[in-house]
């Protein structure tokens, strides 16, 4: 009797082991199927679109415009043409079925028109449309207005001025300081909103006035770095080439009606040499050296030392001029220097001309403005051989314009923080050159 009791102790025993290693080895199944699933399911999400709460960690000081990206044009409308910046959210998002390897069994690949996933064209870290926000807002604020459009004024819409989200745009002042590639884009910015560009003649000044958003546009025409008229100079009818004469005869008398703004100064100022500088060191080399053979009478070559000397000097004292007129703290861009629409050997010096503008731009404390390095090659956005066309490249232009306004205007985005909480916030890390 008492070995069977004891049998049954030593079974009940063995039995209740077993159950319980049974249970724990299920347990630890479930435990790791769950913490497996868990796992994928967490790499799935990060590997496709990040949070926004994440961003401003990764983002809070990069410019958008100035990391690689795409031009996404809209064939049907320009008015949708955006920057999407290759951000690690595009880059480690998940593999599309015709990019993985191997190829789906029978799959025929090949590619379509496609519009970018609006995953990407949402995120905060690509940039906004702010040419259809200050579109509509203008849109809305005329169509209350029962003034003709030609009459209308500043005054007329100050009952309004803070309604919308552009509200920050009242009172902003534009200065560009470039050639006639910044004229048309900025002749075509204010045909955006029905008005028009005014000048007292050609390759002097030129202004642009949007009422509906007491916006100002400023374009003062800078010939290149000569400091007197060359009697090679190809236009005989312009009198003043050197900017410190232009100053005082053109520019200074707009300073005070139209360029200073709230703080007595503009609110951007964007400034490039380029292609005025390259047509007068061709010729000043071929009035030299033309028929003889010395490089310097050719157009297909580098810049020479003494040329890279010259810019440079003329350029930095440029630079110097913008901060003593308006102070070194005014937010202030060298404009990346367009091409021509069919380049070759001949727009080498552009590229050297360029990489001037961006050592004098960081050493004056002034940032790149990327866009004539976004559309470069893009010959079919071209109007001429040199000037770019309303459309695309024009309306890509305006939302650079007007990310870098509302920048400097400090409109807190927290979405972007501290990016757009005021020009200072993020100029420490932006104004260097970036090797473009």
């Amino acid at each position: 009797m008492v070995c069977r009791s004891r049998l049954s102790v030593v079974i009940f025993i063995a039995t209740s082991a077993v159950l319980l290693l049974f249970l724990f080895s299920f347990s630890e199944a479930v435990s790791s199927v769950s913490l497996d699933y868990a796992h994928k399911a967490h790499n799935y999400w990060d590997s496709n679109f990040k949070h926004s709460s994440s961003l401003p960690q990764i983002y809070n000081c990069e410019d958008p415009y100035r990391r690689p990206g795409y031009l996404h044009i809209d064939p049907s409308d320009y008015k949708n043409t955006r920057w999407v910046p290759y951000t690690p959210e595009f880059l480690d998002a998940e593999t599309p079925w015709y990019a993985e390897y191997p190829p789906p069994k029978n799959a025929d690949i090949f590619f379509n028109q496609t519009e970018p996933e609006w995953q990407f064209l949402e995120l905060p870290s690509t940039p906004k449309e702010w040419m259809k926000l200050a579109r509509a807002e203008h849109d809305r604020r005329t169509k209350s207005l029962e003034v003709e459009a030609k009459k209308q004024k500043a005054q007329d819409f100050l009952g309004v001025k803070d309604d919308g989200s552009m509200g920050w745009l009242w009172g902003r002042r534009l200065l560009i300081i470039g050639d006639s590639v910044d004229r048309y884009m900025m002749q075509f910015f204010c045909e955006e909103f029905g008005r028009q560009m005014s000048q007292p003649g050609p390759h002097t000044t030129a202004l642009c006035e949007i009422p509906s958003l007491n916006f100002t546009i400023i374009h003062w025409h800078f010939p290149g770095s000569f400091t007197y008229k060359p009697d090679w100079w190809w236009m005989k009818d312009m009198k003043e080439i050197a900017f410190e004469e232009r100053w005082n005869s053109m520019w200074a008398p707009m300073l005070d009606k139209h360029v200073r703004g709230k703080d007595g100064r503009p609110d951007l100022v964007l400034w490039q040499n380029g292609l005025w500088d390259q047509r007068a060191l061709w010729e000043a080399g071929e009035a030299h050296f033309n028929g003889s053979d010395n490089v310097m009478g050719t157009r297909e070559r580098q810049l020479v030392w003494d040329e890279v000397r010259f810019v440079a000097s003329r350029m930095q004292k440029l630079a110097e001029k913008l901060n003593g007129e308006f102070g070194a703290d005014v937010p202030a861009m060298f404009r990346a220097i367009t091409i021509h629409r069919d380049s070759n050997a001949t727009d080498a010096n552009i590229y050297e001309l360029d990489r001037i503008g961006r050592a004098v731009a960081e050493r004056n404390g002034h940032e790149v403005f990327e866009w004539g390095r976004l559309v470069t090659a893009m010959s079919m956005l071209y109007r001429d051989k040199t000037h770019t066309d309303k459309g695309p490249a024009s309306w890509l232009w305006g939302n650079m314009a007007l990310e870098y306004l509302a920048r400097g205007a400090g409109i807190r985005d927290p979405e972007r923080s501290p990016y757009f909480n005021g020009w200072g916030a993020c100029h420490k890390q932006l104004v260097h050159w970036g090797g473009r």
